[in-house]
């Protein structure tokens, strides 16, 4: 119901600002020219069709088969308006997985943002849903790195932040929730294992701090960020920090690491697993034509957890795909591109599960 509410006054606002500068503008246009409102208005989108299968389709049983799927894997369309210039609203539209069991039943709102920022003032404003300054997750591949899957963090919140020299970048955020943990729980890293009920806080007392900084521009790029939430008994609470490097024109390199500090003991379990995640990936960019190679490591470290709760567990993950735009209007934002991914995961096994999985995507898609 509370999501349902927040969803209904994120777009009420947002037309509440949109009609605000429709008209305001509408009365600066000249007869016979679009009205300047439209000038202000942008729509972007995202639709991508994906195959994708994979050697068993149950890591629990050695003994299982092949699976494969077509689907389409993301439709998206994004509306901004620039009511001044400092105020910004801004409205994604997602549903994804349509074609899969569970996916595509309904069009979500994915984000519902105002922004309050003026280039010669250095303190910002955002308020709304949106994925929350937690994590960079870098990703030049299709699928997205353990990382998102574990500590993706989207919340309704708040964020005050401050603009500096040299691309400083140094806020801090408050939401209502224990999202990050919730989805490190539901991000597929292990078989079923379950946090210890409790009654969820009703408190907005959960916060993040987080800085990124750019000493060397276009070059180097330092980021980290800290995230705590309320839990069973003790707060969890998260650090993280990385680094995005192009020493050389068209070469890219990423590297994100997440530590756990705190964390709540999980159901039936006496100790307290602080796992660490790392994903790092390299990609080299051609510009003409516009073509992307990358690869990815990836490690979980469950901080013995698969083998106390005798679950199987993701280890290591190797990933290697490449993505040509065969149409693309620098101009106008068109493109539309194709791509593939391979990936490899090693998993910590129990008796009857796997000890790896050979997996394979594919993608057919268009932006503007």
């Amino acid at each position: 119901m509370f999501k349902r509410f927040l969803m209904s006054i994120s777009v009420f606002v947002f037309l509440v600002f949109f009609s605000i500068a429709a008209n305001a503008s509408e009365k600066e246009s000249k007869e016979g020219e679009l009205p300047v409102w439209m000038e202000r208005v942008s729509l972007t989108g995202t639709i991508e069709g994906d195959y994708s299968w994979s050697e068993h389709n149950d890591v629990a049983d050695k003994a299982s088969d092949s699976t494969s799927d077509l689907y389409i894997s993301t439709v998206e369309l994004g509306i901004e308006a620039e009511i001044t210039n400092w105020i910004t609203g801004g409205v994604v539209l997602k549903t994804e997985n349509i074609g899969l069991d569970g996916g595509g039943e309904a069009v979500l709102i994915d984000e519902a943002t105002i922004s309050l920022q003026k280039d010669s003032f250095p303190v910002y404003v955002v308020v709304g849903k949106r994925g929350q300054p937690f994590g960079v997750f870098e990703s030049h591949l299709i699928t997205d790195p353990i990382t998102q899957d574990a500590y993706e963090t989207v919340r309704p919140g708040i964020t005050v932040g401050i603009a500096g020299p040299i691309d400083l970048d140094l806020s801090a955020t408050i939401y209502k929730g224990e999202e990050m943990m919730d989805h490190l729980v539901e991000a597929e890293l292990s078989s079923a294992i379950s946090r210890t009920s409790h009654t969820a806080t009703d408190e907005v007392n959960s916060y993040i701090l987080s800085v990124s900084v750019t000493p060397f521009p276009e070059q180097l790029t330092l980021f980290g960020s800290y995230i705590s939430e309320p839990g069973y008994i003790d707060r969890n609470s998260t650090l993280s920090f990385g680094v995005n490097s192009q020493p050389v024109d068209g070469l890219i390199i990423d590297a994100e690491y997440f530590m756990a500090l705190q964390r709540e003991k999980y159901d039936g379990q006496t100790k307290e697993f602080r796992e660490r995640v790392l994903s790092a990936s390299v990609a080299y960019q051609l510009i003409d034509p516009l073509v992307e190679i990358a690869v990815r490591y990836e490690h979980f470290d469950d901080d013995g957890m698969a083998e106390g709760a005798g679950i199987w567990a993701v280890d290591n993950r190797y990933s290697a795909g490449a993505g040509y735009s065969f149409y693309y209007d620098e101009e106008s934002g068109l493109a539309a591109y194709i791509a593939a991914e391979y990936r490899l995961t090693n998993y910590r096994e129990t008796t009857d599960s796997i000890d790896k999985n050979n997996e394979f995507f594919a993608r057919l898609g268009l932006s503007f």
